[in-house]
């Protein structure tokens, strides 16, 4: 079965594609074909044509278990840890504990995907999230080794760096750690550390990496590794944001991440906002906007190493795919995109979410119904599963009805 995705234009990301349409396989979720011309599919989806198919997008930094709001424990601080113990001591942490880990889950699943995300990286151990994250409307990366920082009042996740880093070499996945996330002396050390444990190559993904140095970066472009920023948690906690243009002058492979609301962005789309206007309140100058998109597309899908089935629109790949209204030129309609210039969203070739007049091409890939009317942003949309279902839940645990911004849902309760 084949499904035909009709866009007005299609963003590879590296290349922009106009008057073509998305062949893609139902059965195996892939692409496979892009065309000029027209073929018969079962299932077939014009687009307005002021609409742009990008990859979907990947949320490089996210703790889906932390997916709660408002933000607790602004800085300046002088590393995380502080932080940490503000948020454990809050009264908002003991509201979140009400709501058992499974819908913690499903609010940042969704959190996630009406903002455009299909895939992300939750950092945590496989113990938290293993059990609920084939149960999830988003894909959540599985392969993966980790340490929570590389200090010595770290949370001691996973079985120690230099046995974690083996693993992921081995078996040729990521090795994800927060770094220098922090100013004081131990936070300083991080990338002293990797290297005394040989654990700084092409398969570490480091996270936040505040207080590197010239000499950190200088390392970290040699060894091919990764970095990933979260500029709105970084802000709301240390008041600053990462050296950017540092890291971009040295080659090094950067993708962007949310962090978790309770510090961080309520979704992607904020984080880019916030992005563009940090960077160039730093450096007086913008980053360039076709960067901000490889930054949610390839580089994640280069740094997670899975970039031969995610981070582009091209054939063979998983059809995962984020269609956004065009809103001033192709890359900036990103920049500028926010809750409904999200027209529709596409996973393994299936549509998950979108506006409500696209109900009957739902209606083909779910003939069981497995579906939801909802009204976000004050418009109505179509969602995979059952959204009203859950936040009803969600209030049910708490005793009340909680205003989540990254959910902005019209419901009674």
């Amino acid at each position: 079965m084949r499904v035909f995705i009709k866009p007005g234009f299609i963003v590879t990301p590296e290349e922009i594609i106009e008057n073509k349409g998305i062949y893609a396989d139902i059965t195996n979720g892939r692409i496979v074909s892009i065309s000029d011309y027209y073929e018969k599919a079962d299932v077939e989806i014009v687009l307005p044509k002021n609409t742009i198919a990008f990859p979907g997008f990947i949320n490089a930094h996210d703790h889906l278990l932390g997916s709660y709001w408002p933000r607790v424990g602004e800085g300046p601080h002088i590393t995380w840890k502080t932080w940490d113990d503000a948020l454990k001591a809050s009264p908002l942490y003991k509201e979140r504990s009400k709501i058992p880990n499974f819908y913690l889950y499903l609010l940042g699943a969704y959190k996630n995907l009406i903002s455009g995300v299909t895939t992300v990286m939750d950092h945590i151990p496989h113990k938290v999230n293993d059990n609920f994250i084939d149960k999830l409307p988003i894909r959540v990366i599985k392969n993966y080794t980790l340490a929570h920082e590389v200090s010595k009042y770290d949370l001691k996740w996973g079985d120690g760096v230099d046995v974690e880093h083996k693993r992921a070499v081995e078996n040729d996945f990521p090795f994800v750690t927060h770094i220098e996330e922090g100013f004081d002396e131990e936070s300083l050390k991080g990338i002293d550390y990797l290297k005394q444990y040989g654990a700084l190559t092409e398969h570490t993904v480091m996270v936040h990496g505040l207080g590197l140095s010239d000499e950190d970066l200088d390392d970290i472009a040699k060894a091919k590794a990764h970095l990933v920023t979260c500029p709105v948690s970084n802000y709301f906690m240390f008041k600053t944001i990462a050296r950017l243009k540092e890291w971009f002058a040295r080659d090094i492979n950067v993708s962007l991440g949310t962090d978790s609301p309770m510090s961080g962005s309520i979704n992607i789309l904020e984080e880019i906002k916030f992005l563009k206007m940090a960077y160039k309140s730093k450096y007086g100058e913008d980053i360039d906007d076709r960067t901000i998109l490889f930054m949610i597309t390839k580089n994640p899908a280069k740094a997670f190493r899975i970039n031969k089935d995610f981070g582009y629109i091209k054939p063979g790949y998983i059809a995962d795919i984020t269609i956004v209204k065009f809103k001033g030129d192709i890359y900036s309609s990103i920049v500028n995109a926010w809750f409904n210039d999200i027209e529709m969203v596409i996973m393994g070739s299936k549509v998950v979410y979108a506006f409500s007049e696209y109900e009957e091409i739902f209606k083909k890939f779910y003939p069981q119904g497995n579906f939801s009317k909802v009204i976000l942003d004050r418009k109505e949309r179509l969602i995979i599963g059952d959204l009203n279902t859950i936040m009803k839940q969600v209030y049910g645990f708490l005793g009340f009805k909680k205003e989540l911004p990254f959910i902005p849902i019209e419901l009674e309760y």
